[in-house]
């Protein structure tokens, strides 16, 4: 498993547009591209405009593979809502969920 880290700068006025087009993404991905596990929106306690998507894929070739492919139109909307200014791929060493 890897982890791929999007950080975002994303104006106020368009943090809710933006984390609804982050959700439309996220049903589509998951639903149309294999190896695509979800993704979470974290928004910055003391920087309401700095925003992190963090994806979760089987391999990082699934997730070079979505890159590659024609990508949903709600990337490109993500993208015209919020400035991308890194993306980062981390290999999963462990995940643990307490019950």
């Amino acid at each position: 498993m890897i982890r791929v880290i999007y950080e975002w700068h994303v104006s106020r006025g368009n943090l809710q547009e933006f984390s609804e087009a982050w959700e439309q993404t996220t049903v589509l991905v998951r639903e149309i591209y294999q190896g695509a596990h979800g993704s979470t929106l974290l928004q910055d306690g003391s920087r309401a405009d700095h925003v992190l998507t963090i994806a979760r894929w089987n391999s990082e070739e699934d997730w070079r593979n979505f890159w590659t492919s024609d990508n949903p139109p709600e990337i490109m909307k993500m993208s015209k809502l919020g400035n991308l200014l890194s993306v980062k791929v981390y290999e999963e060493l462990g995940h643990y969920i307490s019950k």
